[in-house]
């Protein structure tokens, strides 16, 4: 008789080697649950079959849902580290610590000194180059807008080297006074330039606060001349420049370290709360929140947390201070300073100034926590009153709501949204093109669109509580004879429409829109619609999600009217058929790209020979000069 699958998992464990490496746990799916690292496999290994040995609450969960485990033996317990990172980030497995994020770092400041005419840039990554970076600034947008003042103050160059070197004459960036035009002889000495970088990085270091000072100076008289739009666009530039700059000038002690990130951790049960606070030249620059649900110890959370933190390539300080204290600290240093190029410290301070700054970020940790779960009870109340309101069967903790665009039945597309305790969960948006049926009509585009979306639904899983349509009856009607031939249940439906006041004075209709303008809840079975008060917040809730999938569809319908303005434009051409319009909207980027396309580049593009390409040419001309004829952008 065949043994068990769990009988396998113990013959895998007890085979297991006396190595440092790591340990990879699968279902009997094959996916993978948990990876690990350790000196000693076969004892690591080994307490999982013994949990309460091994003390963590998640391993019975696991060990209920692993069906096998591999190892992968490494040469030492550095290299398992390094190989542990990069499998937790190919395969996300659920019982590891997962910070939600897209890749996606920081702004930084960078600056290559080593140029005649040293420009500014924003870059995400932080490298060993040469170069000089200031930040990471954690609000961009504050930060993009600071960038546009300090070049109106310090007009350093905003072009490339290769553009640089190609000029022949001064760029508009110029004419409006933002660029000292180093690319002309004559326009700006070295000296010059110097003298003005030195005043950009004064700022940037937070040493200089002149240009705050002038800039609240010139609201405040423009306020006080009653140029309230000056005012207040000088406002947001004083703001942005607050944030950025000015940002709190806690020292980071009296040591030599200017670059150093203090960890804080906060738990209660199952719900901990990670803050980064990121000193940088002596410094508390900008903070870091993360909400992690995780059951591992804090020793373990605190190591995933580094790991992935610093593992997207961001920029490593000198010195990080953790809150508790890592078996593995000397290994995962070594890891980061590899990463940083430079050496890399983590200490568990446990006195003087040091242990204060870990304690301000254990503070920091604990309000966080207590903020999220005040907005999370908030969210979970809003989500009862509107099941209670519109009278649904269930919580609606996920939301999708659907709606159609398109232009006199042209480029006919859909949109699908998804909110998530009330929030929207982009990763989830969907983008839909009608295809099978007259596409001038909206119920049979909604009727096409739930149709493939239920579908793919009751195959793949992941079904919401609750689908809104963006409509009235009609809508709804077709949708739920959609729910019925495919036998769903168990999913909310409702539909949202508007309506007007009728009774109103023709005069006053048009002016008096927003106040008489309702909003109509359909509901399934009933003929007569559920009209919240203006003020619910479970109405609120409702015109955001309707709105945000129109603004998606919007959004969608346009771009496929672009390139449909392109495609229609090139039927016309002989020679030109579907591969060739695909392949030059391709090589150019866009179809604007194509219409401004000079007859030299159309010839470099994927099957296009010279004749054909005067033929596009010719064809796009009267587009083209419309487009180059238009007022160009400097910031684009």
């Amino acid at each position: 008789m065949n043994q068990p699958t769990e009988s396998l998992l113990e013959r895998q464990i007890g085979a297991a080697p006396h190595a440092p490496g790591c340990y990879i746990f699968r279902d009997d799916r094959e996916k993978v649950l948990y990876v690990g690292k350790a000196k000693d496999l076969a004892a690591r290994v080994r307490s999982y079959l013994r949990p309460g040995q091994d003390g963590r609450p998640q391993i019975p969960f696991l060990m209920q849902l692993a069906t096998s485990v591999e190892f992968v033996v490494m040469n030492n317990e550095k290299e398992a580290l390094v190989l542990e990172n990069n499998l937790i980030k190919r395969f996300r497995p659920r019982f590891n610590v997962l910070l939600a994020t897209d890749d996606k770092t920081f702004l930084s400041v960078r600056i290559d000194m080593k140029h005649d005419f040293p420009r500014a840039t924003m870059v995400h990554k932080y490298k060993r180059d040469g170069a000089v970076y200031f930040g990471p600034y954690h609000n961009s947008a504050a930060l993009y807008k600071t960038l546009e003042v300090l070049k109106r103050v310090y007009p350093l160059r905003l072009c490339s080297d290769h553009v640089m070197r190609n000029r022949s004459r001064p760029c508009v960036y110029h004419d409006i006074g933002v660029c000292s035009a180093p690319c002309m002889p004559g326009m700006v000495s070295k000296e010059q330039y110097a003298e003005m970088l030195k005043g950009f990085v004064r700022v940037l270091k937070g040493r200089d606060d002149t240009v705050v000072r002038q800039t609240e100076r010139a609201m405040n008289e423009a306020a006080a001349k009653q140029e309230y739009e000056q005012a207040a666009e000088l406002r947001d530039r004083w703001q942005a420049l607050k944030a950025t700059l000015l940002r709190q000038r806690a020292q980071a002690g009296d040591d030599a370290v200017f670059n150093r990130d203090v960890i804080g951790l906060h738990r209660e049960a199952d719900q901990c709360s990670v803050v980064v606070l990121m000193y940088r030249d002596g410094k508390l620059g900008n903070t870091s929140k993360h909400m992690i649900a995780s059951l591992l110890p804090d020793e373990e959370l605190v190591a995933g947390f580094v790991k992935e933190f610093y593992g997207f390539g961001g920029n490593v300080p000198e010195e990080i201070l953790l809150p508790v204290a890592l078996d593995d600290s000397e290994a995962l240093a070594d890891w980061l300073s590899e990463k940083a190029e430079a050496r890399v410290g983590l200490l568990w301070p446990q006195r003087g100034d040091k242990a204060q700054m870990l304690e301000l970020a254990n503070v920091n940790a604990r309000h966080a926590l207590k903020v999220r779960a005040e907005t999370e009870d908030r969210d979970k109340q809003l989500i009862r009153e509107l099941q209670e309101a519109v009278g649904l069967e269930r919580a609606p903790v996920r939301m999708e709501c659907y709606d159609i665009s398109h232009s006199a039945g042209k480029e006919t597309v859909a949109s699908g949204v998804c909110f998530i305790d009330g929030k929207p969960s982009k990763a989830n948006y969907r983008k839909y093109k009608i295809r099978s049926h007259d596409r001038n009509d909206d119920f049979a585009s909604m009727e096409e669109v739930l149709r493939r979306r239920l579908k793919r639904g009751l195959e793949e899983g992941g079904l919401p509580d609750l689908i809104v349509i963006d409509g009235g009856p009609g809508q709804l009607g077709r949708v739920q004879k959609v729910f019925e031939e495919m036998n769903v249940v168990g999913i909310d439906l409702i539909s949202l429409a508007k309506s007007r006041d009728r009774s109103a004075p023709a005069w006053d209709k048009e002016g008096a829109q927003d106040v008489q303008t309702k909003e109509r809840v359909f509901v399934p079975g009933s003929d007569q619609p559920i009209e919240l008060d203006p003020r619910s917040p479970a109405l609120f809730l409702l015109v955001r999600i309707r709105d945000e999938a129109h603004r998606f569809a919007i959004t969608f319908h346009r771009l496929q009217k672009r390139r449909e303005g392109v495609s229609s434009s090139l039927d016309s051409i002989p020679g030109v058929g579907p591969k060739k319009k695909k392949a030059l909207i391709r090589h150019f980027g866009s179809p604007k790209g194509v219409k401004l396309a000079s007859l030299e580049a159309l010839q470099q593009a994927e099957g296009i020979n010279a004749k054909l390409a005067q033929a596009i040419y010719e064809a796009l001309a009267e587009e083209r000069a419309r487009l180059q004829a238009q007022p160009q952008d400097p910031s684009a």
